[in-house]
């Protein structure tokens, strides 16, 4: 059946998997170009220890390639679905039931999971980062991080007991997660 109810347990077993890869994925052009100018195999935990210019270029580089998961593959190669959700069976639509389109994916994902939210997802992370390393202001990151985390929260509890199991960032954007025939 088209459109059906997402069973939450799935939904997020794919979310957690999901997050994992692009993580992955994020880190490999930047841990080679970091190992390049280092010699070191491994990035810093702290990317705002780097050089500003440095720190801000490899947290552009894994944000846009968290965002080429989560928006450009889903939009432009498997209709509504990152690689999870295609595994699992289910895909973002509209609210309406169409398909998503890049404009309804960047409101998702990275105004909604990314900026607004951003406390379980690793460009939540990078984005926070950035804005400590453009900023210098520790106490504001700090307070970045306690948001994001107390409305990733009231996110998931918005899945978890509204009708619809809507997150924030698919009220951002108009979207709804749903079963697909496989």
């Amino acid at each position: 059946m088209n459109g059906g109810k997402v069973n939450l347990f799935k939904r997020g077993i794919a979310a957690v998997l999901d997050i994992y890869i692009s993580s992955v994925l994020a880190n490999i052009p930047v841990l080679l170009i970091y190992s390049i100018k280092t010699g070191e195999t491994q990035l810093p935990r702290d990317l705002s220890s780097l050089p500003a210019l440095s720190g801000s270029l490899i947290c552009l580089m894994e944000i846009i390639m968290i965002l080429v998961y989560y928006i450009i593959l889903p939009v432009y190669k498997f209709n509504g679905q990152t690689l999870m959700k295609k595994l699992f069976g289910f895909k973002v639509v509209k609210t309406d039931g169409s398909n998503v389109d890049l404009s309804t994916l960047l409101k998702r994902e990275l105004l909604g999971s990314m900026i607004v939210e951003g406390g379980f997802v690793m460009s939540g992370g990078y984005f926070r980062e950035f804005i400590l390393i453009i900023t210098g202001l520790d106490f504001l990151y700090k307070i970045l991080v306690h948001i994001s985390y107390a409305l990733s929260i009231l996110s998931v509890i918005f899945m978890i007991f509204l009708k619809d199991n809507r997150a924030l960032h698919d009220f951002i954007a108009n979207t709804k997660v749903v079963t697909v025939s496989k």
